[in-house]
């Protein structure tokens, strides 16, 4: 098995491999994948971080921020509780996905040992009897008059709901997982065997959303992380896709999240709340739609705009297509200022100030590689300076 060893944002790498895994690289994302002749092949604009086994070659793309840094981006934004960030040591890459199961099965096994979670659920059957609500119109269509079997809507209190699904189809596709200590092993299987009556949901198929209440608040990390194995980290979770396998996250979708979790929790603070993926239109015509990141609303007054990028965009010419993207944002919902967060090293702090528009673009620059306090301070300061501009009503 051969073993190449990336690292998320380097220069581009001259690599001798075969056509298939090059293509494949690139069908997964990871890097852009050009030829460079006689059998090498250059990557270059490597986004995505993880271990993956492509063909007979393992892929392992270490990410720029330090392994436990990762890991607490990745709870902050997804309200993971119930860890210090003392407890993480984290060298490589090689030991992020076996502490995301590790802390999945601690969590979700101490749970499931006070209760398993039980509600309705609702579901249409045919039987050859009448309980439950009779469709009537569905038996007409479908048995063309005939009274058995009979076309139902039955609510059923059971286990079998969404959000066990979730942590028992997690728990099977983890324990598919090379180097987990023994004591995580054991959790998993405790998990499968608290939910032995739970279905397991069908790989490819899109996840069910569960809405977080004080029914099952207490499931809600355990539930975050589960989602994490199946959809963000899951490789395998195509069904189509039997060339590779393994964990793999992509640095700008963690960062829009982490800064999303972070900008909502400061704003909650001052006053009012965050709107992620406000939709609104450019134009009259309503043929233009714009979608900033994050719209700080307090009632209907728009505070502030807010823009994760965890690049910078730089086309050809200046300024970048990020402070057009901003001042579009700002024109339409008429503030004098926005607010565009960068990943440190990727975009320096920057003011542009357009004089006939009269809107400033701020750009920060966030140092993820800080502690946490710090990490949610700057936040907090960023927020802070936003929250001081003048205040519009949304129109």
């Amino acid at each position: 098995m051969t073993v190449i060893t990336l690292r998320e944002g380097a220069p581009s790498t001259v690599l001798r491999m075969e056509e298939a895994l090059a293509a494949k690289i690139q069908e997964l994302k990871i890097a852009t994948v050009t030829p460079a002749g006689h059998g090498d092949w250059t990557l270059s604009n490597i986004a995505r971080v993880g271990v993956v086994r492509v063909l007979d070659t393992t892929l392992r793309i270490e990410p720029k921020v330090p392994i436990a840094r990762l890991f607490y981006l990745l709870s902050r934004s997804a309200g993971w509780n119930e860890w210090r960030d003392d407890r993480v040591h984290l060298e490589s890459i090689d030991d992020l996905y076996p502490a995301i199961v590790g802390l999945f099965s601690r969590m979700a096994e101490d749970q499931l040992r006070r209760g398993v979670l039980r509600s309705y659920r609702t579901e249409r059957r045919s039987e050859p009897y009448v309980r439950g609500r009779w469709l009537v119109g569905e038996q007409i269509r479908l048995r063309q008059g005939l009274p058995l079997p009979a076309e139902l809507e039955i609510d059923e209190y059971s286990d079998d709901i969404a959000e066990n699904r979730l942590l028992k189809s997690a728990a099977r596709k983890a324990l598919r997982a090379p180097f987990l200590s023994s004591s995580a092993r054991r959790e998993l299987h405790l998990i499968d065997h608290h939910l032995a009556e739970v279905h397991v949901l069908t790989r490819g198929v899109p996840l069910p959303s569960v809405r977080i209440d004080r029914l099952n608040s207490r499931f809600a990390s355990a539930l975050a992380l589960a989602r994490l194995i199946l959809e963000d980290a899951s490789l395998d979770h195509d069904p189509s896709d039997v060339a590779a396998s393994g964990f793999l996250l992509t640095m700008a979708s963690v960062f829009e999240r982490f800064v999303q979790a972070e900008v909502s929790l400061a704003a909650q603070r001052v006053g009012g709340r965050i709107v992620p993926q406000h939709r609104s239109h450019l134009d009259r015509d309503l043929l233009v739609e714009v979608k900033p990141d994050l719209v700080w609303l307090d009632g209907l007054t728009v505070r502030a705009i807010f823009d994760a990028k965890y690049k910078a965009e730089k086309p050809a010419g200046y300024p970048n297509a990020d402070v057009y993207q901003m001042l579009a944002y700002c024109l339409r919902h008429g503030v004098d200022s926005g607010h565009l967060i960068y990943a440190a090293g990727n975009e320096t702090p920057a003011r542009y100030v357009i004089e006939t528009a009269g809107v400033t673009v701020v750009c920060h620059a966030l140092d993820l590689d800080t502690s946490p306090p710090d990490l949610s301070a700057q936040i907090g300061r960023i927020v802070e300076e936003a929250g001081l501009r003048r205040n519009v009503l949304v129109g």
